[in-house]
């Protein structure tokens, strides 16, 4: 055995470099599709200029070019290390091919040389133009398989020409479920442009929505774009009805939308889904999932107010719908989507309950407010509709609007027993000696005097004033109402004795020594005795003359 010398090693080595540095240097390509047919490559070492028209077939093995259409031709040149070579095939308007060929810029015979130097090149061409991608996609096909059309597919460099190949593929194969996972797969895994990726599942969605697993697969693949447009170009492009009645496929399909990162993008195929697809429980609760998952507000509540299907008898759906709500930060939005919710929807107890937590989340006063005064219809004889009701006003930290709502109350819902003592509770943990006594002065107009434990809800609140202005103007008003009584009155007496202000006891005193129920001696007797009370003799002396008058 030879030992190899210094000079052979050296050229190996120099062998080596050369290899390596080809194979790095090669992977720097520039293609380009000039339109009208014609292309420009280069890829470091040759650079290809090559024309297009008409039809072009090539034969079985891609060695000669086999027909072109009528007034069509195949023109192209290769130049490598300043070797420039060319070829010229044109057909006339027989269909009959004649050939030129060139080395450099000299017109060379095209037999033999020519003719090899096509079987060399061609196939190279072929990779470049997309020549006859659908007569070669049928022959590779038939060969072998769907593997065999993957395998050229993946030689190809160019993007428009690979979706020839598969769009070919689509076109004119009849493509089992295994073969059309691989080619979904495949569209997805060898193009790397996002417009010929789309376009190809926007063409082809109702074949791989042919069944349930190769739809799944689709929106998997779908989801690996990274062009948030066409994701929802592609979504909003299908008109066949998905099968949302099985799991992998809802959730493929909204796992697809969660991985958009335009929440207008994905808060417009949102909208659109569910206005022209047919959702199961399962699908519309999943939908909602995604909408929760929206980071923009707007969006979000956008969405929950599109919702033209929304069931919420379903007790499945409003509990997501409302978790949605609940995942808003903005209180503007948060609080417009449950003012549409009470307008458009029939809320049954529990949606009621639910709202209602919900409102006791929002941070803003106004928003809260704005929200229970838009409800026109509450049963607050309900216990659950009563205790979540007032307990969501008593969260408020404003007084306004806290007020606001409660004088709300008055007017537009029916209270019980179990209300108005709840309402009496509430209104008399305001801290606004002003806004407690315009609570108080509007329920007097709404208290059933008759009913003695209201009556006794209605003072257990006065007690709570530490103004002496407001607490002595609302039990005059009290005494003032055409449907004082008896009851009333004793406990009007009973209330002003707490009052610190001579003047404001004296004028509570005053007016009630005006009604008729100061003859009763019960009465009479605690009147006296509530002026003994007094700390000023005038005033005490001008509310006695008053009685005895």
């Amino acid at each position: 055995m030879k030992t190899p010398t210094f000079k052979s090693l050296g050229s190996i080595l120099l062998l080596s470099f050369i290899l390596l540095f080809s194979n790095s240097f090669a992977q720097n390509y520039c293609y380009q599709n000039s339109g009208n047919g014609k292309f420009k490559y280069s890829d470091g070492f040759a650079n290809y200029d090559i024309q297009v028209k008409g039809d072009i077939t090539v034969n079985d093995d891609d060695t000669d070019i086999k027909s072109i259409s009528a007034g069509g031709y195949l023109k192209f040149s290769k130049k490598t290390f300043g070797n420039k070579r060319s070829i010229t095939i044109e057909s006339n308007s027989q269909g009959n091919l004649t050939y030129e060929y060139y080395e450099g810029r000299s017109k060379t015979p095209y037999e033999p040389e020519g003719r090899k130097w096509l079987a060399d090149v061609l196939l190279e061409v072929i990779h470049m133009t997309g020549i006859d991608a659908e007569g070669r996609t049928k022959r590779i096909y038939s060969k072998k398989g769907v593997d065999g059309v993957l395998e050229e597919i993946n030689i190809i460099s160019s993007n428009s020409v690979m979706a020839m190949y598969f769009d070919a593929l689509l076109k004119n194969t009849n493509l089992n479920t295994d073969e059309l996972l691989s080619v979904c797969s495949g569209i997805s895994k060898e193009m790397s442009s996002n417009t010929q990726r789309g376009k190809l599942y926007r063409d082809y969605s109702d074949l791989f929505l042919a069944n349930n697993t190769t739809a799944a697969n689709y929106f998997n693949n779908i989801s690996k774009l990274s062009s948030n447009t066409e994701r929802g170009s592609i979504l909003t492009h299908i008109s066949k009805k998905i099968d949302f009645n099985d799991p992998s496929v809802t959730e493929a399909y909204f796992a697809c939308i969660d991985k958009i990162s335009s929440n207008t993008e994905s808060g417009r195929i949102l909208r659109h889904t569910e206005r022209n697809q047919e959702l199961s429980t399962q699908a519309y609760t999943r939908l909602l999932v995604s909408t929760k998952k929206l980071s923009s507000n707007t969006e979000t509540g956008s969405v929950l107010r599109s919702l033209d299907n929304l069931d919420m008898g379903n007790p499945d759906i409003s509990t997501a719908y409302f978790n949605a709500i609940d995942g808003m930060t903005s209180n503007t939005e948060a609080g417009s989507t449950m003012r549409h919710l009470i307008e458009n929807h029939d809320l049954n107890e529990d949606n009621l309950v639910r709202l209602l937590g919900s409102t006791k989340k929002l941070t803003s006063n106004t928003e809260m407010g704005s929200v229970l005064r838009a409800i026109n219809e509450l049963d607050l004889g309900n216990p659950r509709i009563n205790d979540a009701y007032f307990l969501t006003i008593n969260s408020f930290t404003s007084n306004t609007e806290a007020g606001s709502v409660l004088r709300y109350t008055l007017k537009n819902h029916q209270l019980n027993n179990d209300s108005w003592a709840e309402f009496f509770s509430v209104t008399g943990r305001l801290t606004s000696n002003s806004t407690m006594g315009s609570v108080l002065s509007d329920a007097i107009d709404y208290v059933p005097f008759d009913d003695e434990s209201i009556v006794d809800g209605f003072f257990l609140a006065t007690a709570k004033f530490t103004s002496n202005t407001e607490y002595g103007r609302v039990l005059r008003e009290m005494i003032s109402n055409p449907a004082f009584n008896k009851y009333t009155a004793f406990k009007t007496l009973e209330s002003a004795r707490k009052l610190t202000s001579n003047t404001e006891k004296g004028s509570v005193l005053d007016r009630l020594a005006d009604t008729e129920f100061v003859k009763d001696p019960t009465i009479r007797k605690l009147y006296m005795n509530t002026a003994k009370t007094l700390t000023s003799d005038s005033e005490y002396r001008r509310v006695v003359d008053n009685l005895i008058e």
